[in-house]
């Protein structure tokens, strides 16, 4: 049985190994959708070129372009109406459905909320358990954005995937860190800080303070718009079957949990930082 099952797997590799080189140079494209009135997945060859792919991935994700006009990317936001909306609906599900045994949907909340507190009481300390649910959220939405692309649907992108949402999660990040930073040690000794060890370093703690948000952001869309042009380059080679949905599995979940979590992560440490 394990011979059996040896040769099926080699016999499968020599498959895909054979259709990439197969497919070298050839552009197509995987098409999920309704075609006269009905569910279609097909694989459609176009004539473009793998470079105007990712140059597209690069150029079309975009609200306001650099000569000031505002252009909205419905697809974009039409995605983070959607996290949005299923995470309030989560929320009420669970409030409505607290009981002293917990469910299977109260359980999961728990499980993954008492996870979160741990690390909160233990990078800030117990009397800042207060900002778990802001961890919490930041973990859950971002997480969902980097997953939600896995969901078949035409036009259905990682909000990640655009640079806009990283950097207004960075920006949000630095916000609520000086914020916090400001209530916990008052303006006085915030603004000192800026002048350590000596007064002219000031301008250069705070490009320092800025350039955090601006790391934040640019690693978590570098990441995740680092593995959507994996998987369209795997995809064009192999003509869109087997290696792609493997790719797009891995990078989605794997990498997508990897990131939201380093994200949820550096900025705890931060605020840590920000507020002892």
């Amino acid at each position: 049985m394990k011979k059996r099952k040896k040769k099926i797997l080699l016999i499968v590799l020599a498959i895909i190994i054979l259709e990439g080189v197969v497919s070298v140079g050839l552009n197509h494209t995987l098409q999920i959708g309704f075609d006269e009135g009905k569910f279609v997945i097909r694989n459609v060859e176009h004539g473009e070129t793998i470079q105007d792919q990712i140059n597209r991935e690069f150029q079309s994700y975009h609200f306001i372009n650099l000569f000031g006009r505002f252009k909205i990317n419905w697809s974009v936001l039409r995605v983070i109406l959607f996290v949005d909306l299923f995470l309030i609906v989560f929320a009420v599900l669970v409030r409505r459905k607290i009981h002293l045994i917990p469910g299977k949907l109260q359980l999961i909340a728990e499980i993954i909320y008492s996870f979160f507190t741990n690390l909160v009481v233990e990078t800030i300390g117990e009397n800042k358990k207060y900002f778990t649910p802001y961890i919490f959220t930041i973990f859950i939405f971002i997480w969902l954005c980097n997953i939600v692309g896995l969901i078949p649907i035409p036009g259905n992108l990682e909000p990640t995937r655009n640079l806009n949402v990283p950097l207004g999660l960075g920006l949000m990040a630095l916000i609520t860190v000086h914020y916090s930073s400001i209530k916990e040690k008052g303006i006085g000794a915030y603004l000192k800080e800026y002048a350590e060890p000596l007064g002219f370093m000031a301008p250069l703690n705070v490009v320092g303070e800025l350039a955090k948000g601006i790391s934040l952001s640019f690693r978590l869309f570098g990441n995740i718009l680092g593995g959507a042009i994996i998987i369209l380059v795997v995809s064009n080679l192999t003509r869109f079957i087997l290696i792609p949905v493997g790719l797009n599995l891995f990078f989605g979940l794997f990498i997508g949990t990897v990131q939201a979590f380093v994200f949820t992560m550096l900025v705890l440490s931060y605020t840590a930082v920000a507020i002892k």
